[in-house]
């Protein structure tokens, strides 16, 4: 008689250590430098968070409601992780200097 196939099966998904509740929208954009994580969504005007590693907190006072991000498209750090360039839907990307939480 043949032998009986193999069966396979896929791990549990993990848990997450953390999510970003404040972002309700599609994540389209995702930035990671040594101190911070940023994601963005290009669907929700000004729908960026920064993310502080290794805690995983989010930064609570940027950007705020007068930040001028428009939709979001594109974000990338500079090589030390202090600048932030974020690029929107407006043609124009707006260089930003993270300080230390």
């Amino acid at each position: 008689s043949p032998a009986a196939a193999p069966t396979f099966s896929a791990p549990a998904a993990p848990a997450p250590d953390r999510t970003v509740s404040s972002l309700t929208t599609t994540i389209s954009t995702l930035a990671v430098s040594d101190g911070n994580v940023t994601v963005a969504s290009r669907w929700g005007r000004d729908a960026l968070r920064v993310v502080r590693l290794p805690s995983l907190r989010v930064a609570p006072n940027w950007p705020t409601s007068k930040t001028p991000l428009h939709y979001v498209t594109s974000a990338a750090f500079n090589a030390g992780g202090d600048l932030l360039a974020v690029g929107n839907d407006r043609g124009r990307v707006l260089l930003y200097r993270l300080k230390n939480p």
